[in-house]
């Protein structure tokens, strides 16, 4: 294990310094240590040996995606490759996911969310002298704007790690946590979901399709609550209307597909396989569970469920084994593969049933000792598949409850908000 971390230190083209950041009156550090209501955990290692395998694998992804270089003065971006790689608004939100977690008052996660948020904010999406209130999907390795299309996923997880913020640090610092969080809802409702089907869209305003993986409902609950606007409780009950449709139509698998027709959940051009962004879909629903059980649907428990019984079935019971892209009805697709991108998101969707223990455990033990940006076995460096490992790990470990459920110490500064 040390050796390929070393590897990773070698290969890696970035460099960001680690400071440690006051952050007096947090009244969430990590680590979390959260048991959640609902679901199970993984039994095979005690809790500080997961929360060190949580801390190994952030270290080593911040080495080698998080950079100063292409971003402005008191910012910073999460590459897909590197300090030369593009960033993109996906990128971004998960970056700040992942650090408004593992932020404590003795490591850089406080300074890294606030830098990467700075990102976000100043690469807006601005068309004809309209201002979007969300972030342009790509922006180039020299801080250029190269697509200013809306791909809502990032602004979704920059959303929630806002108020995820604000219920740390409060709002009265130099960012107003709980306001800025509450724009972006605002604007996502304004021109990222489609009405009125209530659907995510896939784009700016209406259109035609969309991805499954947009429908983070674990959110939207928490959406609803912070900008008192009760639509979006029609996007949580639009979401479920379409996982029940996939349910329905391959109830052995309930695969949900890359993209899909807004109207009649038909085949898009873009295509329907289920494969690196639906892949995450398992990891969405699960949290929903875990944190709100099936107040929301009987599919938070129910689909990730199927999901986690498919793939042990597929697998023969050996992560290494999964495929990048299957048929709905679960048949493979070619035979690439890169367990990183699809096997962390079904691990968590396994926390649903304690039927599950014993694949979830052998799941997470394949896990832990994977490195971001480093290769172990078939699993490759990949932005992607590497953020989404790291961003399902926190859930794995207990580090990832949603703060607005939980009281504050009796020993924390509370927030001003």
């Amino acid at each position: 294990m040390s050796n390929i971390i070393s590897a990773v230190i070698a290969f890696s083209v970035v460099s960001v310094s680690l400071p440690i950041v006051s952050a007096e009156g947090d009244r969430f550090p990590y680590p979390h240590n959260y048991t959640y209501v609902h679901g199970i955990v993984p039994t095979n290692f005690t809790q500080a040996q997961k929360n060190a395998d949580l801390e190994t694998m952030w270290k080593a992804w911040r080495k080698a995606y998080l950079t100063h270089r292409g971003a402005g003065k008191g910012e910073l971006r999460v590459s897909k490759n590197g300090a030369k790689g593009e960033s993109i608004s996906e990128g971004i939100g998960y970056g700040m996911l992942i650090s408004v977690y593992m932020a404590n008052p003795g490591n850089s996660g406080k300074a890294d969310f606030d830098s990467l948020y700075q990102y976000y904010k100043r690469h807006e999406k601005i068309m004809n002298g309209t201002r979007y209130g969300l972030m342009a999907w790509r922006v180039g390795p020299k801080n250029e704007i190269i697509d200013n299309w809306v791909a809502p996923d990032g602004d979704i997880d920059a959303a929630f790690s806002l108020l995820m913020a604000d219920k740390k640090w409060g709002s009265d610092g130099a960012i107003n946590y709980r306001q800025s969080g509450v724009d972006i809802i605002n604007s996502l409702m304004k021109w990222s979901i489609n009405k009125p089907s209530f659907t995510v869209s896939k784009g700016e305003m209406e259109s035609s399709f969309t991805m499954s993986s947009y429908h983070i409902v674990n959110y939207f609950p928490l959406f609803a609550k912070a900008s008192g606007d009760p639509r979006w409780d029609k996007v949580i009950a639009a979401s479920y209307k379409m996982y029940d449709h996939f349910y329905q139509l391959n109830p052995m698998t309930a695969l949900t597909p890359f993209t899909f027709m807004v109207k009649d959940y038909g085949a898009s051009k873009r295509g329907y396989n289920y494969g690196y962004d639906s892949s995450r879909v398992p990891w969405r629903v699960g949290v929903d569970y875990l944190w709100h059980g099936t107040k929301h649907s009987p599919l938070a428990r129910t689909l990730p469920d199927t999901n986690a019984r498919w793939l042990r079935g597929v697998t023969g019971g050996k992560p290494a084994n999964v495929n990048v892209s299957y048929e709905l009805s679960g048949k493979p697709v070619g035979s690439h593969r890169d367990p990183r991108v699809t096997v962390p998101p079904i691990t968590v969707g396994s926390m649903v049933d304690p039927i599950h223990q014993e694949w979830l455990n052998t799941m997470y033990a394949w896990i832990r000792v994977q490195v971001p940006g480093a290769t172990t076995g078939e699993a490759t460096p990949s932005y992607f598949g590497d953020a989404v490992m790291l961003s399902c790990m926190l859930v794995l470990t207990g580090n990832m409850p949603n703060f607005d459920h939980l009281a504050a110490p009796a020993s924390a500064a509370p927030p001003t908000r």
